[in-house]
């Protein structure tokens, strides 16, 4: 799923011809077609629940530039009625109705500054919608697709349909002096039921299966054929496209709708080499899944992941300890760690996390939630916690001086969009995330409208420079200083500039802009964060 696709011709001529940009002497390896015993289960979505978990996934909104660079005929959307999480499964579905200016609406998924990671072994078990104009895939993009662009970022395509061939293609797309990629395809098969799709991805080969046989592999060793790209961390991501460069243009509409159904998503590794907003292996929970088989080890809901959050036996963070990252933890995920249901006494817990202890096991019983450093958890929690969720907090950014929100104009999901404040509406436009930079002790905020940053427009050093969303890139002028003040208030320095952020000409009006000043300890300088989750 190119931002570029070829004519599904291209794909022939260049498996023909690509024997030229490999070495013929690349050595041969026994393929896996399954995690190891030494592998660890780093990332995982079962889509157990009853929504997605953004968590893990952003949804991607609107066609792209020139369709996502593929002419498609979607409209993308965060809809239920196109991406939904019911009985064990995760449903993406495909629409004929008009919206936004277009005639077919889908949903596109990606783990993008979630969760990105260097070499494993990647499974899905899924059932794909089949039909003419239909472009299901599963794939990969290069993390640093920000800064280097589209193909030097590197793209993993583990499999790709498209229209009513009832096979799969598994491609690899980077950059060679241009446009380069590799692909083949399976045999025949019925793609609309469940069936097993994995990726083995090393420092030597990457290679595609269907329910355990291999139908494709580029050798990457020595970064052969200018590959060095498949040597950097990527990211994933699904969706469902209609029409487009591949497919073409002649859709069937009597097929509609189309859902693609995907049981579970499992990224394991031998050698640790991931980031992740949940990051842990976790949650191989049961579940029913409409497959039927769950082919998966289940670990009971067992958390071993660590983290920044630390949990301690006794008051003043004192006694046994252990770290915990985003998840959940039911009782064996905490004595796996060496604590019992009568251990925690005390917490630390940095800005921008919520922990939820629960007195039962399994996230059941009294309830206690904690959002920052607890030296002693109180006598009605203190040696009382059996089971622990792990989240990022969610904020509302309340200013001072007019009491209303930080908020992103219109909801616009472009980089670019401004940033502005307004009456409290409870929408995501108004919601943030904050992660903290242990290096310079700074930190991004996040829109949990589509995960881009809080950024000073065209790196500003300048009073007025204005405030506007970007992807999320962690560069200097993304990072920001926070200070506490009086009443839970405070200022925020943007580490480029050097300036604050700061509302416009004392506006107390929705709409007043919101951009940089020179700081002076004005009310319309200073925020509050106030907890939404």
């Amino acid at each position: 799923m190119s931002l570029r696709k070829r004519a599904t011709a291209a794909v022939t001529a260049l498996v023909m011809c690509s024997a030229l940009a490999f070495s013929p002497a690349a050595p041969k390896m026994e393929a896996q077609a399954a995690a190891t015993s030494s592998s660890t289960l780093v990332w995982s979505d079962e889509f157990n629940g009853s929504a997605l978990d953004t968590s893990k996934w952003t949804c991607e909104i609107g066609n792209g530039s020139g369709g996502w660079g593929n002419n498609e005929l979607e409209y993308y959307t965060n809809r239920a009625e196109n991406v939904s999480v019911h009985d064990g499964a995760l449903y993406i579905t495909a629409r004929n109705e008009s919206y936004n200016g277009y005639n077919y609406t889908s949903a596109r998924l990606k783990t993008e500054s979630k969760f990105y990671f260097t070499y494993g072994h990647i499974e899905a078990r899924m059932a794909l919608p089949s039909g003419s104009g239909i472009w299901p895939a599963f794939w990969m993009l290069g993390q640093n697709i920000g800064s280097v662009g589209w193909p030097a970022c590197g793209e993993i395509d583990i499999i790709e349909a498209v229209n009513a061939e009832n096979k799969v293609y598994g491609t690899c797309h980077w950059d060679s002096n241009g446009h380069a990629e590799y692909g083949n395809s399976s045999s025949t098969f019925d793609i609309t039921q469940f069936h097993d799709y994995t990726c083995d991805w090393d420092d030597q080969y990457i290679r595609m299966y269907v329910d355990g046989n291999k139908y494709h592999e580029i050798y990457i060793g020595g970064n052969a054929g200018n590959t060095e790209e498949f040597h950097k961390d990527q990211f994933l991501l699904l969706n469902v496209a209609v029409g487009g460069n591949w497919p073409g243009f002649n859709v069937d509409n009597s097929k509609f709708p189309q859902t693609m159904k995907v049981d579970y998503i499992r990224v394991y590794q031998d050698q640790l080499r991931y980031t992740s907003a949940s990051s842990n292996p976790v949650d191989t929970n049961t579940g029913s899944s409409n497959s039927g088989n769950n082919s998966g080890s289940n670990s009971g809901n067992t958390n071993t992941g660590s983290g920044d959050i630390y949990i301690y036996q006794d008051i003043n963070y004192g006694g046994r300890s252990a770290s915990l990252g985003l998840g959940n933890y039911n009782l064996a995920s905490l004595q796996a760690k060496g604590f019992k249901n009568d251990d925690l006494s005390s917490l630390k817990v940095p800005f921008g996390y919520k922990v939820t202890l629960y007195a039962d096991d399994n996230f059941s019983g009294a309830t206690k939630v904690i959002t920052s450093d607890t030296s002693w958890i109180g006598n009605d929690f203190n040696d009382k916690t059996s089971s622990i969720k792990v989240e990022r907090a969610k904020y509302r950014i309340i200013n001072r001086h007019s009491g209303l929100a930080l908020d992103v104009t219109s909801a616009n999901t472009a980089n670019g969009a401004n940033v502005q404040q307004w009456a409290i509406n409870g929408t995501d436009a108004q919601s943030w995330y904050v992660s903290f930079n242990s290096d310079d002790s700074t930190y991004v905020i996040t829109s949990a409208l589509n995960n881009k940053a809080l950024d000073m427009g065209g790196w500003s050093t300048e009073n007025g420079g204005n405030l506007i969303m970007w992807d999320n890139n962690n560069t200097n002028n993304q990072r920001w200083y926070i200070t506490a003040v009086d009443g839970g208030y405070s200022f925020l320095i943007n580490k480029h500039s050097n300036k604050a952020m700061d509302v416009a000409d004392w506006s107390t009006a929705s709409g007043g802009n919101v951009h940089q000043w020179d700081y002076f300890a004005q009310a319309n300088q200073q925020w509050r964060f106030e907890l939404i989750n």
